[in-house]
């Protein structure tokens, strides 16, 4: 493997080219191609968000405050599109490469120097982080012809920075400094619908000066439950009462901390996870990827969405701007869920805001919120449509989608055994009871057709489920109970489908069924990333290893369990046709 010096010096010729206009880049273009406009709003329509992460979460505050470096920004997971920068910029990190080379450690170069990092947002290269003037106009990218060289990030001066789709769904190919290198992000040109990969989310937002503006979707301890809480590992909650600091302490906890798992160390919030949910329970789960989007339904780890579009605008006019919660349909929405559970998560949430200066002294809630910019605001709270009651434009949604439909899936690796992967296609598509793996019984065998539309039971995927406690019960409004698991050796298993679970849209509580597409640049596996190692590879072997137990999440193995004996050549060759799936149109 190239040590770090020689990628960066490798990186000097590559960074050399990258001032100047950028066609692929240029979010300005017009046409009438939908897919070129879904470009365009996948990489850079925040609907107003910026309101959110800048006046309420504070994040640009944060960065610039903790003097967060390029360096660091990378071991975050953040990617650079090296299509954005100018040509000042690119050659500050020229420079820097340069110095590398003569022998300067790295953050001794503009590489360590966090006013780098304030100028790669200014110029829009942090991939899905976009900067705004204090006219509320979306800064051009450094590489734009109109770009203002001697401008910068000034959050004093009414400068602004919101988030898009890009920031968990892009990674850059890697052809400037390659993930893993530095940490999991990467420098190069931008590469839409992967995952990005190791993307840090839950310590990107602790490093929010105020990280308590994302209350309803962190993990709470409730006063209506008699102080439970619902989440991984021995985490006790953010508690209601206390002082804003110590409550500000305790989600920084949450985003950032560990505990033990048997032998292992886990994050309370996984690394590449992210939680769309707004009900007060740990539960971030895996990001998925956004290509080839016209081949997978349902959405959402449960299935509770039959449409991308709705699917995506939950994600705008919730996760990616909670203060919708606090409108009357925002209420109502979190009332249809969890009920008394529902009234404190917003009655709290209002009082962060207030104690945090979000909301002004003497102003109601909806005098200043919802932040989020949405073309309706009329539709039933709780439906699909809208569960808070708003829905973002519906020719950007539409564009939206025509876009991610048509990315295409990832190729397959070099150097793959052409016969492992024919042994393994015939292991996938034979049933179990004919010597075969049997996957194909419920996953699509052909990778060019569409995954079927259906939701696997949770206690199918995981056995030991049993009966769990019923938390709260919900059956007069049409919803499974809320229940949590604590049996079995992955009690956390069901935590994403405790409250925003398939019956929303009257499925069965489970999970739906993933792409397996493109399985060669993921390293965890299942919707909670519980099951993954060091490669794609070590990752696959052991989740089809039957040693993880019949208990274990997903009890689907070759062969079905260690008293048939233990076949390693028969998960090498299903390991290596899972790592071959791509599409071929």
């Amino acid at each position: 493997m190239p040590t770090l010096l020689s990628a960066l010096m490798a990186a000097a010729v590559l960074l050399s080219g990258c001032g100047g206009d950028d066609d692929d880049d240029d979010p300005v273009m017009q046409a009438p191609d939908p897919a070129v406009q879904g470009q365009t709003v996948f990489r850079y329509e925040t609907f107003g968000n910026q309101r959110f992460w800048t006046d309420a979460m504070q994040l640009p505050q944060g960065i610039a405050g903790a003097g967060v470096t390029p360096l660091q920004a990378l071991g975050l997971g953040l990617n650079v599109n090296v299509g954005a920068l100018s040509d000042g910029t690119a050659q500050a990190l020229l420079d820097a490469l340069e110095q590398v080379g003569s022998g300067t450690p790295p953050e001794d170069t503009a590489l360590g120097s966090p006013a780098v990092t304030l100028l790669l947002i200014n110029e829009g290269a942090v991939i899905g982080v976009v900067p705004f003037d204090e006219n509320g106009d979306r800064k051009p990218l450094g590489s734009d012809a109109d770009y203002n060289g001697m401008d910068s990030l000034d959050i004093a001066g009414g400068d602004k920075v919101g988030v898009t789709c890009a920031l968990c769904h892009a990674k850059t190919d890697g052809s400037v400094v390659p993930a893993g290198m530095v940490g999991p992000g990467s420098v190069g040109a931008e590469t839409d619908g992967v995952i990005a990969g190791g993307l840090d989310v839950g310590a990107i937002f602790a490093a929010a000066d105020n990280p308590l503006a994302y209350l309803p979707l962190l993990q709470l301890r409730f006063d209506a439950l008699n102080g439970a809480t619902i989440g991984k590992g021995d985490f006790a909650g953010i508690a209601s009462g206390g002082t804003g600091a110590d409550a500000t302490a305790a989600a920084r906890t949450y985003l950032t901390g560990t505990f033990v798992d048997g032998e292992e160390e886990k994050r309370y919030y996984g690394s590449t996870s992210f939680d769309a949910t707004p009900d007060g329970i740990g539960n971030a789960t895996y990001i998925p990827p956004f290509f080839r989007t016209d081949l997978a339904a349902p959405w959402g780890h449960s299935g509770a969405f039959a449409e991308l579009e709705d699917f995506n605008n939950l994600v705008y006019t919730v996760a990616l701007d909670p203060t919708s919660l606090l409108t009357a349909d925002g209420r109502a929405f979190l009332n249809v869920l969890a009920g008394p559970v529902g009234d404190e998560i917003a009655d709290r949430y209002e009082a962060v805001l207030r104690d945090t200066g979000v909301i002004p002294d003497g102003m109601a809630a909806s005098d200043v919120l919802p932040l989020v910019d949405v073309a309706r605001d009329d539709l039933a709270a709780g439906s699909a449509a809208g569960p808070v009651g708003r829905r973002v434009s519906q020719d950007k949604l539409d564009a939206l989608t025509a876009y991610t439909d048509q990315l295409a899936a990832p190729p397959a690796p070099d150097g793959l055994d052409d016969q492992l992967v024919s042994q393994g296609q015939d292991l996938f598509t034979t049933a179990r009871g004919e010597g075969g793996a049997g996957c194909a019984g419920c996953h699509t065998a052909n990778p060019n057709e569409p995954v079927e539309n259906r939701i696997i039971a949770i206690d199918t995927l995981y056995r030991a489920y049993g009966m769990p406690d019923v938390i709260l019960d919900r059956s007069a409004n049409g919803l499974t109970p809320i229940q949590n698991s604590t049996a079995g050796p992955a009690p956390s298993y069901d935590d994403s489908v405790v409250v925003l679970d398939a019956s929303v849209r009257g499925e069965q509580r489970g999970q739906a069924k993933p792409l397996l597409l493109g399985l060669n640049t993921k390293l965890n596996y299942l919707h909670d990333g519980s099951v993954g190692l060091d490669t794609p590879a070590a990752g696959l072997e052991a989740l089809l290893d039957p040693a993880r137990g019949e208990n274990a999440p997903h009890p689907f193995y070759f062969p079905g369990s260690l008293d048939n004996g233990d076949d390693q050549n028969g998960r090498d060759a299903l390991v290596e046709f899972l790592l071959s799936r791509t599409t071929t149109n």
